[in-house]
């Protein structure tokens, strides 16, 4: 019989060439008895986690909530509509059928929520689900910002974001909310949705140290962000990565400032001369303490700070002396044997600095000075083993300690593992905007990375421009830096920038006249300059004897040689770091 009927059709087609299709169709169905209609329904599920759960009648909502409609039918679906009581929020035309419902956005109480399906052939279907809009508003904005902050503990920051959008919603103006919001959006790498909150608390309280903090943590984000991209105008990214980098450290140096001037009503304190260490202020920790401990050394905890501050300004000769009178008539404990150490291996004293070290150990061997100094005497001494052995021990027990980050950072670009060594950086940074070693480690890496055989001319000139601007940013941090300012003179030398890298030599000789590598430095730009150099070259081998005596003038690698090797300055865990 169905043979038939289509032999019929075919036959009637063909005689008369004008029917269309639809008129086909129609006859088509009328002589097969017509479709039979399919069966259009629709099921309701909530996405949490990319798993689906069946929403049910009753059930209570909170924060922002996913829908998924699954749509059971074989003839094709034309859209599907989401609906908020009689309100059509939104129509999806093609699978997966998602609608986002912000609960926080309608009022708590009884909701609901009405789903319909429409199909090509003119069927539909509806799914009426009742539901609850449950978010706790009444419990007040304290009681989420407690919970959202336990969020936070465990990473959770998108449950987090909830509990703070809570907060506001009882409290539109609350600022824990508000920086709690700005701290789970950092979590989630939304950093301009984590700066606008930040920003929303300093406009009602300019000194909010929370939101400041954010505000530092965004821009080192941002920093690294456009590092690891790399793409666009190149001078661009390095203003971006400079912009933000920098003013992440003059946030933190304004806090830092604070925390200092909070505490110069004792200026003999350890408070306050722990507070000058932190603000890179080690001037005054001399200032405070030399004439003090002039004539009275039993106090191990100021005698260490004097020696600190004595030691990262650079002036040995004093260091010296005031260790002699601590031997003489006080004690040395494990920290002070260390920082001799390193002043030992400053002069060039290698069999002294590695007794002092066996005597730090004996008195303190968990102490992080005496690790530091351990790892910075093999930066200073290019043993990449021992330095390893070291580093590895700081990251073990240093925890997020700037430190500890830049002594695996200086091995891992030591061993040439580039990427490695950008995480430590950015751990480091991360631990402390200001860390001015951190920020000159960096730049003479990437002055390394220039020398690598094959590197294109523009890659050169990148990684140049990428040194000059850590090498500022170091320079800000610390304004009288020699390290920075050689630093800047190098990359002026390999620029072929003779001018620059004059001044800055020479500026590197009157920010510390007892430091090598300036007077090394300006040897060399007065000698690409055609200017006699010899006075220079005679004060840079007069400083460090055992590294320059009998050397030639140097050229531009030559320099850089030393400065990156000897010509460092210490790196040491601060005395309140043990």
């Amino acid at each position: 019989m169905q043979l038939g009927i289509t032999r019929f059709v075919i036959l009637f087609v063909s005689r008369d060439r004008r029917m269309t299709a639809l008129s086909f169709l129609t006859a088509f169905v009328a002589l097969s008895g017509g479709f039979q209609q399919t069966k259009l329904s629709l099921d309701v599920y909530k996405v949490e986690n990319n798993n689906r759960f069946v929403l049910k009648q009753d059930e209570s909502l909170t924060g922002e909530v996913t829908f998924r409609i699954v749509v059971q039918t074989q003839t094709p679906i034309q859209a599907v509509e989401f609906y908020v009581g009689d309100d059509l929020r939104e129509s999806d035309g093609s699978t997966p059928y998602e609608f986002k419902l912000d609960t926080l956005a309608e009022e708590d109480g009884p909701v609901k929520l009405r789903f319909k399906g429409f199909t090509s052939e003119g069927q539909n279907a509806e799914k009426v689900i009742n539901v609850k809009i449950d978010n706790g508003v009444g419990l007040g904005a304290a009681a989420h910002v407690t919970k959202g902050q336990e969020l936070l503990t465990e990473r959770k920051y998108e449950a987090a974001i909830t509990e703070g959008r809570i907060a506001l919603k009882a409290d539109k103006d609350n600022v824990p909310a508000k920086i709690l919001l700005a701290q789970a959006n950092y979590g989630l790498n939304a950093f301009d949705k984590a700066q606008k909150f930040a920003e929303d608390v300093l406009e009602v309280d300019k000194k909010n140290r929370s939101a400041r903090e954010v505000i530092i943590s965004v821009k080192v984000g941002q920093a690294f962000s456009a590092l690891s991209k790399g793409s666009g105008d190149r001078k661009d990214t390095i203003n971006s990565i400079k912009k933000a980098f920098s003013t992440a450290a003059e946030l933190r140096g304004k806090i830092l400032q604070e925390d200092l001037e909070a505490k110069s009503a004792d200026k003999e304190s350890l408070a306050y001369l722990d507070a000058a260490i932190s603000a890179k202020r080690y001037s005054l920790v001399i200032e405070a303490l030399e004439k003090k401990l002039a004539s009275q050394f039993d106090k191990n905890d100021l005698n260490n700070r004097l020696l600190y501050g004595y030691i990262r300004m650079n002036k040995l000769t004093e260091a010296d002396v005031f260790l002699k009178k601590i031997r003489k008539f006080g004690s040395l404990d494990g920290y002070a044997f260390a920082l001799s150490a390193v002043m030992y291996a400053e002069a060039g004293n290698d069999t002294q600095s590695d007794n002092e070290i066996k005597e730090a150990l004996l008195n303190s061997p968990d102490s992080l000075g005496v690790k530091t100094a351990q790892a910075y005497i093999a930066v200073k001494r290019n043993r990449p083993s021992v330095l390893g052995a070291a580093a590895g021990a700081l990251l073990r027990d240093g925890e997020n300690r700037a430190e500890a980050f830049y002594f695996m950072a200086t091995l891992y670009n030591r061993l040439g593992k580039i990427n490695e060594g950008r995480r430590s950086f950015e751990a480091a940074i991360k631990a402390d905007a200001t860390d001015h070693d951190m920020f000159v480690e960096q730049g003479m890496e990437a002055i390394a990375m220039s020398k690598i055989a094959g590197v294109e001319a523009k890659d050169r000139e990148f990684q140049y421009d990428y040194a000059r601007a850590m090498f500022d940013i170091a320079l800000q941090i610390r304004e009288s830096s020699a390290q920075a300012l050689v630093g800047i003179a190098v990359t002026s030398l390999y620029q072929k920038k003779y001018d620059d890298a004059l001044k800055f030599a020479e500026a590197a000789t009157r920010a510390n006249p007892n430091y090598a590598a300036g007077w090394y430095a300006y040897s060399a730009t007065l000698s690409y300059k055609r200017l006699d150099a010899r006075a220079a070259l005679i004060r840079a081998q007069k400083t460090d004897v055992k590294n320059l005596g009998g050397r030639t003038l140097p050229d531009t690698e030559t320099v850089f040689g030393y400065f990156n090797t000897t010509g460092r300055t210490p790196v040491v865990s601060s005395p309140a770091r043990g």
